[in-house]
């Protein structure tokens, strides 16, 4: 655990235990894999989608696995998740059961999402060249999301990387669906080494003496 020292004592109590469970969550490395594998299959999907034909079997398959696969590992990756932890890391992260999104939390993230997406049409429509707005706008959000949501220095520097690809890909002058599958290519790919590593180091420790990063 970490010093409770660190932490500020006027702190609300609340925002303290938030942000230890989300220490604790990610201190294995396992969210960050998850998220990156999920994120380098949609990249492939998409850039499936700029190669091939689109009255191909293959276009229209790519288009399939991408509606279907990608919710489903989204939505079923918190539960894989705690079953990886229970069967062979319980020892190590103990068991802890998440509690649900408030919907405080709950409603932030349908606001950002609202925000997103209305951004995307407003780029769409009324700016030129939208489809360099849409890759910035991608590589942008998503970065600020993951220093955001991470809020630890890994997550930072992964973020910061993440805006800075967004920017370059989106006046790269690549068509939109190659762009997008290069810039998810990347956030998989950060995502995954950072997990990896972070993996790496947690299994090495010794049981009695991990501690959250």
């Amino acid at each position: 655990m970490p010093n409770s020292s660190s932490l500020p004592h006027a702190a609300d109590p609340n925002a303290i235990a938030a942000r230890l469970m989300q220490r604790a969550h990610n201190r294995d490395g396992l969210p960050e894999i998850a998220v990156g594998l999920i994120f380098l299959l949609a990249a492939g999907l998409i850039y499936a989608w700029a190669v091939l034909p689109p009255a191909s079997i293959g276009f229209k398959a790519a288009v399939l696995a991408f509606s279907v696969l990608i919710p489903l590992l989204i939505f079923g990756s918190p539960w894989a998740l705690q079953r990886v932890r229970r069967r062979y890391l319980i020892a190590r992260v103990g068991y802890v059961e998440p509690k649900p999104m408030g919907r405080k939390q709950l409603g932030i993230a349908i606001m950002l999402g609202a925000l997103v997406s209305t951004a995307s049409f407003w780029a769409v429509f009324r700016l030129s060249q939208p489809d360099r707005w849409l890759l910035a706008g991608t590589g942008i959000s998503g970065g600020a999301l993951a220093a955001f949501c991470g809020r630890l220095p890994r997550f930072v520097i992964g973020g910061v990387l993440m805006a800075a690809a967004g920017v370059l890909v989106a006046f790269s002058g690549l068509p939109l669906e190659a762009g997008l599958g290069i810039l998810f290519g990347f956030f998989g790919l950060i995502a995954l080494a950072s997990g990896g590593i972070v993996f790496l180091r947690f299994v090495r420790q010794p049981i009695e003496t991990g501690e959250l990063r």
